[in-house]
């Protein structure tokens, strides 16, 4: 019994220790954004605001259709003026009702009518139709816009969750290192050719590369975890980054300006905004014109019982209305809608600048990157070479504990600062392209 109860415990073990080492799914970064672009609840929630105002902008389009209406209603009353007209529409009014006309018995009416409404000039409405559809066109810019912010937010975590594994790596590095010099420390000191003060030195460097490991491990999972939230996993879920995505610099920064006039969806969004308010100008200026609508109706009356049909009647006719004063509130919605125009045209003006103006930052910034990488690449390669003539110093007693210690952190400091570069570069270029409205032709 006990033989077999040590045996399930062994299986079990080998089952966690595979499962654990199995790690978070592994997507490349087309996988990545694609599931942002799909599943993350901010690109679906535009996704749902560009429906809603595309089927209001239709509802608004509709409403030269006719309009039909059924109506069921009871009434009592002893009101001479009701019982009479009661009375009438029942086709019950004789003469001998004329001596109780003054006091009246309470009577019931039952009232089923049918009524047809046909809109025949509305400037207004057709206005509001122009108004609703540029609105439209307007959210759904507003929302590529947001997926667009989406999928760069999620190329910046698949960035993170690399520049994480290089940390990790690096830090495996350094405390590699500082094994190896603890191990030296405590040879030479055994040998009684080095100072007690060396070794616990070196202890004391072995021990911070171990805290850097744990937190580089960590920063790990967490990259990870943000990655799977930005494509729309659940809190605590994981994603795993695979090969990065190498994005060429592109060579003409004039052609990124003119891509981002063209292609740049808050652009976009805002002349839509323009064209809103000039059909928003139009609107406003229907409210000085007629409207004219038909409309036909029939209907049965009856004393005793609903949907009755003691008698019937039928209606129609055309109605035209014009405003003629107002109290000068359509004039006042004239001019602030004309106001309204005019900041819209100014924020086009503005939004052009700034797009130019970023595609600029973003080309300077790729230069400094690109700039600071290679100079952290050689920065390293010093810092390695130093930390290698050290270690044959202090073999040959010819260096102390210190300066190898201090060329050690600085060698840590020199590749933490390249895996930083790295990613600055990687993330500079994507910014390039996303200033340049063309980011997820090149991602995807």
């Amino acid at each position: 019994m006990v033989k077999r109860q040590c045996i399930a415990t062994a299986v079990g073990i080998m089952l966690t220790a595979g499962t654990s080492v199995a790690g978070p799914e592994q997507v490349t970064v087309q996988e990545a954004v694609s599931r942002g672009l799909s599943q993350n609840n901010l690109s679906r929630a535009v996704a749902f605001q560009a429906e809603a105002a595309r089927s209001g902008a239709r509802a608004a389009a509709l409403h030269y259709l006719p309009s039909l209406t059924f109506e069921e209603s009871w009434t009592r009353s002893n009101l001479p003026v009701n019982t009479f007209m009661m009375k009438l529409n029942q086709g019950r009014f004789t003469m001998a009702d004329m001596s109780s006309l003054g006091n009246p018995a309470p009577i019931n009416d039952f009232r089923t009518a049918l009524t047809l409404e046909q809109p025949l000039l509305a400037p207004g409405a057709w206005a509001g139709s122009a108004v609703a559809r540029h609105g439209a066109e307007r959210q759904e810019a507003v929302a590529e816009v947001v997926r667009q912010q989406v999928a760069f937010q999620v190329f910046q975590h698949y960035l993170e969750v690399h520049k994480a594994k290089a940390q990790l790596t690096a830090a495996d590095k350094a405390l590699d290192e500082a094994r190896e010099s603890a191990r030296q420390a405590g040879v030479r000191t055994a040998a009684g050719l080095g100072l007690k003060s060396d070794e616990l030195r070196a202890a004391t460097h072995l021990a911070a590369m171990e805290q850097q490991k744990i937190s580089a491990a960590n920063n790990l999972t967490l990259a990870r975890m943000q990655l799977a939230l930005a494509t729309g996993g659940q809190p605590g879920e994981e994603l795993d980054a695979g090969e990065p995505l190498q994005l060429n610099m592109p060579k003409d920064r004039d052609s990124l300006v003119s891509s981002a006039q063209q292609d740049r969806c808050d652009l976009r969004a805002a002349e839509l905004g323009k064209e809103q308010a000039d059909a928003a100008v139009l609107q406003a200026r229907s409210g000085f014109l007629p409207t004219i609508g038909g409309f036909a109706s029939w209907q049965m009356n009856d004393s005793s019982s609903p949907f009755g049909h003691e008698h019937d009647a039928w209606a129609v006719g055309v109605t035209l209305r014009w405003n003629i004063f107002d109290g000068f509130r359509t004039w006042h919605g004239d001019g602030q809608a004309r106001a309204n125009r005019a900041a819209a045209g100014e924020q086009v003006q503005q939004t052009r600048k700034e797009v130019s103006y970023q595609v600029h930052e973003a080309w300077l910034r790729r230069q400094e990157a690109e700039k600071r990488y290679q100079v952290a690449i050689a920065a390293l390669q010093s810092a390695e070479e130093t930390v290698r003539l050290l270690s044959k110093r202090f073999d040959n007693a010819l260096a102390s504990m210190v300066e190898l210690l201090d060329a050690q952190s600085a060698l840590n400091q020199a590749r933490a600062n390249l895996v930083e570069s790295e990613a600055n570069l990687s993330l500079a270029t994507g910014r390039l392209y996303h200033s340049a409205g063309t980011f997820l032709k090149e991602v995807l």
